[in-house]
């Protein structure tokens, strides 16, 4: 019960108190007055009468009599009227009991007693007695003026307690304001969002309260800025070059190993770029233009390659650059190696005949992994960076063109971007995408927590998976319908699970990870909150989540489209936490549920201390706001152990169990692990 309502209630049950007690009051003093009135009037009627009778009394004038009694009696205000003279006759007059038209109802009648006392006095004549005079009142009148008082009463007291309570919630409303305030602001900053209340209360005790949880949001900020600056300083010294804010080698080269090392395979191109002569325009121009330039490099490429999901970029030393841009196969490789080097040579960087470039390309595909199967052996990341390289060299060798390939693949058959276009249109249409379910344990590995949805489609070369085929998704600009597509296929599996409908399965989420494209487009939340319609039961179990990388591009959106979620019991998260750029203070802004930490920062966690100092820190920052943090791509016994130090709570990896392919087995496969 609000306090509102309590005070509501005090007040009410105090002005119905004294309500009572006045009625109280009023009913009684009145009643004596009457019942004094009864009596008076009665003993002065007797007086009056008996000196106006003697006469007739001694004259034995009965007709007489009889008629003073009656034009008495008819006055209508006594009950009865007795004369009795000393020779034993008596003349009476009495009034009937009314049924009808009483007075008062009954319960006042029986519950005010108004029985008055007879006024008896003596006829005389002289010093003669003749006979004894009786007059009692009648009490209809007086029942009747008693229950207007009292009913007039009720009715001032009932008016006077409305027009109270109206106006003691419209002063409560007023009061409790500034009370209202203080409890918004502490749901916010249970829900991340902080700020300070500008509007001081008057009451001393409301004003104490108020300035007591601005203190509180202050220190929280100062805290998770403390906390956030720290991380970050960590991160930007480890992984971030500080002159054009890219990755440096350590990072980029950190990231590609992973990469190269996912069981769920990859697609792409490995780019080596370099800026011929540098050092003569760093001895001609200065330091400082150097590093201008060198900048603007990295603003271009990153401008560039920022429309890639998983797309990465670093400043190596000097004036080489490394990117890292998913393909689906060699001719989109091609396009993407030609598209960045016009790009480079028709900017204002190279305006001066002095600046070139040079690219070293090599196109990098590995079959996705299926239990059972026989795939070729991991690439290793120097020979993969040794023959860039060497494809670098023979670009700066070349009279015809600023970029060369190493070695095209032999036997790859490829599809052209019409060709891929069709083929991804048709999956579309055909709803012909298979989901593939990665369980997230607890640190303890019992529980499962999440299941991370993998989407896979077919072509004439067997299974293909998203790192192959999605870059053509985003090209054609098929992000939306694609998403909508494996959202509504998990909605659909889970509707017609019958394991579902077990307790055990309750809090269970299933995470998709959504493209920036999907986030952007107001037609796609649309859609999205129809297909939630249509699966009313079943939209709670799902889990979005983005990149960090992306957020600095969808933040905006990702918010409008959170607070959506949220109103639908939909969790969201952010995928790949570390790889981004941007600062923490996302997490204060955006309604999250958890984190994500990126695969590459806990492979081989035992042997990377600066990595386990950076995941405890984010976990540090995430718990302190009710963020709960996952690991993810552990493959070892040993990563397992370090990522627990650490404190995060949960963890999945191919360690565990490779992708499920079907959701039956998915459900089925913890207790199958305990068994």
């Amino acid at each position: 019960m609000t306090l509102r309502r309590q005070l509501s209630l005090m007040a009410s049950a105090l002005i119905l108190l004294l309500l009572t007690g006045n009625l109280f009051v009023t009913l009684t003093n009145s009643s004596y007055y009457f019942q004094q009135q009864l009596n008076s009037r009665a003993y002065d009627a007797a007086t009056s009468l008996a000196l106006s009778m003697s006469n007739a009394v001694a004259d034995g004038d009965k007709v007489k009599l009889a008629r003073m009694i009656d034009v008495l009696f008819d006055r209508g205000f006594f009950s009865d009227i007795t004369l009795e003279l000393i020779d034993g006759s008596k003349l009476q007059r009495q009034a009937k009991q009314a049924t009808q038209n009483k007075p008062a109802p009954d319960f006042f009648i029986s519950l005010v007693d108004l029985s008055t006392v007879a006024a008896q006095t003596d006829v005389t004549q002289g010093w003669q007695r003749l006979g004894s005079l009786t007059v009692k009142s009648h009490t209809d009148f007086a029942y009747r003026d008693l229950w207007n008082i009292v009913r007039a009463e009720i009715n001032w007291y009932l008016w006077m307690t409305f027009l109270s309570l109206v106006s003691l919630q419209i002063i409560l409303r007023w009061m409790f304001k500034p009370l209202e305030r203080v409890e918004q602001q502490a749901l916010d900053i249970s829900e991340r969002n902080l700020y300070e209340l500008d509007n001081l209360p008057r009451a001393r005790e409301l004003k104490r309260v108020v300035l007591a949880m601005n203190q509180m949001v202050r220190k929280l900020k100062s805290i998770f800025a403390e906390q956030s600056a720290i991380t970050e300083k960590l991160r930007e010294e480890s992984y971030l070059d500080d002159v054009t804010q890219l990755l440096n080698r350590q990072g980029f080269d950190q990231r590609l190993q992973h990469l190269l090392e996912q069981p769920e395979g990859y697609s792409g191109v490995l780019l080596l770029l370099q800026v011929r002569d540098f050092s003569t325009f760093n001895q001609q121009q200065g330091r400082e233009a150097g590093d201008e330039l060198l900048t603007r490099v990295g603003e271009v490429l990153g401008q560039w390659h920022s429309e890639y999901n998983n797309a990465l970029i670093s400043r190596r030393s000097g004036a080489d650059f490394s990117l890292f841009i998913p393909t689906a196969d060699m001719l989109h490789s091609e396009e993407q190696v030609k598209n960045c080097f016009n790009l480079l040579s028709t900017t204002a960087l190279s305006q001066r005949s002095e600046i070139q470039f040079h690219i070293g390309a090599i196109f990098l595909q590995r079959s996705l992994i299926e239990e059972g199967t026989q795939t070729e052996e991991p690439i290793v990341l120097v020979d993969v960076l040794s023959k860039a390289d060497a494809a670098l060299r023979q670009a700066q060798h070349s009279l015809h063109s600023g970029f060369e390939f190493y070695a095209r693949p032999e036997g790859h058959s490829e599809r052209t971007a019409s060709e891929w276009k069709v083929a991804l249109k048709n999956v579309l249409k055909a709803e012909a995408i298979e989901l593939h379910y990665q369980p997230i344990l607890d640190t303890c590995g019992e529980h499962v927590l999440h299941f991370e949805v993998l989407s896979r489609i077919h072509d004439q070369q067997g299974i293909i998976s998203a790192a192959r085929f999605w870059p053509m998704i985003e090209r054609h600009q098929l992000a939306p319908a694609f998403d909508l597509l494996v959202i509504k296929t998990l909605l659909h599996q889970l509707q017609e699970s019958p394991q579902l409908r077990n307790d055990e399965h309750k809090h269970k989420k299933f995470c998709i990870n959504l493209s920036p494209a999907s986030v952007l487009s107001e037609s796609f939340h649309d859609s999205l909150e129809a297909l939630f319609a249509e699966y009313p039961q079943w939209h709670e179990y799902l889990a979005i989540e983005v990149a960090e990388f992306s957020i600095s591009h969808i933040e905006s959106s990702l918010a409008r489209l959170a607070h959506r979620l949220k109103a639908q019991g939909v969790d969201l998260g952010i995928d790949q936490v570390g790889t981004g750029s941007l600062a923490f203070a996302y997490l204060q802004r955006l309604p999250l549920s958890y984190l994500r930490i990126a695969g590459s920062f806990n492979r081989g966690l035992h042997l990377a201390m600066d990595h386990k100092f950076f995941i405890q820190s984010m976990v540090q920052i995430a718990h302190n706001l009710d963020l709960l943090v996952l690991g993810e791509g552990i493959e070892s016994e040993e990563d397992i152990e370090a990522l627990r130090q650490t404190g995060v709570d949960g963890m999945g990896g191919y360690y565990f169990t490779r992708p499920i392919s079907s959701l039956a087995e998915a459900l089925s496969w913890q207790a199958n692990k305990n068994s």
